[in-house]
């Protein structure tokens, strides 16, 4: 019996510790979690106290809990489409309705019989509403207020059927501008969205809004004019939508010389893969700024610098090219912050 005391002793403290890791572990993925760009959920920064009305951040959070969507994803989503449904009236030129501004036949089903092009239908106000028309057709209405209908023009049924739609196509497992873009289907709403998601929480991310380009320190790599933004688009190399371009590409010349964009250290300059120089970046810089930002010249023809070189603003880090997975003479240019890119746009001034 002494020879187990210590085991039967011990139990207590087992049975607390595996109850624990059932409730904690699972925490891990939820509010403060890490997925795709590392805003899942987070605390309200500044930025959204000031712009999110108080009594909507509830029903948010009540959303992200059911379907996995961050809640600062949706709040980005009404602030994009209704303004926080101030527009009036909440009816787009082309259909879309309510606080989330749904097409009917997103809300209905697309196997509804009058479905086709921007999905307008036809519909009954009650049909638009009907529950059992939603589940026959599949569509993405969300009766969340229960009261026994799913309407575009409830402000708890819209978000929550928001955010229905983003889980399906993506968000809830990480594939965040994936479903933005599903959403919309508009590279600069996938841009505008995620600005507001970052603005809206503190973790992890610097308020871009309040960086004026004059003290960021960044500088406008080169003047060339700008031939892709950041954000989503069609693969330039395989004709394919919903690529992932994390960076701004400005058109430059062969044989012109491409500046730091700030002052800093060279931590990389070569081939992204030695092996193969059709991938990637191809002959590409990084520069480290300090404070957890970097910077990304890409596609270079040539490389001026070397591992361990301090530069300044301005200096020459490589000249102009078209090497890796490239269709054309540009600069591809990132800037990270705590190992995330962002999009260099406020940072630079465009």
């Amino acid at each position: 019996m002494k020879k187990w005391g210590w085991l039967i002793a011990a139990i207590p403290i087992l049975l607390v510790v595996a109850l624990c890791g059932m409730f904690l572990f699972p925490l891990l993925f939820m509010g403060g979690g890490s997925i795709g760009y590392g805003f899942l959920g987070g605390s309200i920064s500044p930025v959204g106290e000031r712009e999110i009305p108080a009594e909507y951040i509830p029903v948010y959070k009540e959303a992200e809990a059911r379907y996995g969507v961050p809640w600062n994803l949706l709040a980005a989503h009404h602030r994009v489409e209704t303004v926080f449904s101030t527009l009036q009236p909440m009816i787009s030129s082309v259909g879309a309705e309510g606080h989330m501004q749904f097409m009917p036949c997103t809300w209905v089903g697309w196997s509804h019989p009058s479905c086709y092009g921007a999905g307008r239908g036809s519909f009954t106000e009650e049909e638009k509403t009907n529950l059992a028309m939603i589940a026959r057709y599949a569509g993405y209405g969300v009766d969340a207020d229960r009261d026994g209908r799913a309407s575009m023009w409830s402000l708890q049924d819209s978000i929550f059927s928001a955010a229905n739609y983003l889980a399906k196509n993506g968000a809830s497992t990480g594939n965040l501008e994936r479903a933005i873009f599903a959403y919309n289907h508009s590279q600069d709403y996938v841009a505008e969205v995620m600005m507001y998601a970052r603005l809206y929480v503190t973790e992890g991310f610097i308020p871009i809004e309040v960086i004026e380009p004059s003290e960021s320190g960044f500088a406008r790599p080169v003047s060339g004019e700008v031939t892709s933004g950041f954000g989503i688009r069609i693969d330039p190399v395989t004709g394919k939508p919903g690529a992932s371009h994390e960076g701004i590409d400005f058109a430059c010349q062969a044989g012109q010389r491409i500046p730091a964009s700030k002052a800093g250290k060279v931590v990389f300059a070569g081939w992204q893969d030695a092996n193969d120089h059709s991938k990637g970046y191809g002959l590409f810089v990084w520069v480290d700024h300090g404070g957890g930002f970097k910077t990304t010249y890409a596609h270079m023809s040539q490389t001026t610098v070397q591992v361990g070189d301090v530069i300044q603003a301005g200096d020459v880090v490589g000249v102009c090219g078209s090497t890796g997975k490239s269709t054309g003479l540009h600069l591809h240019f990132e800037i990270f912050v705590n190992g995330r890119r962002v999009d260099p746009s406020p940072f630079i001034g465009l």
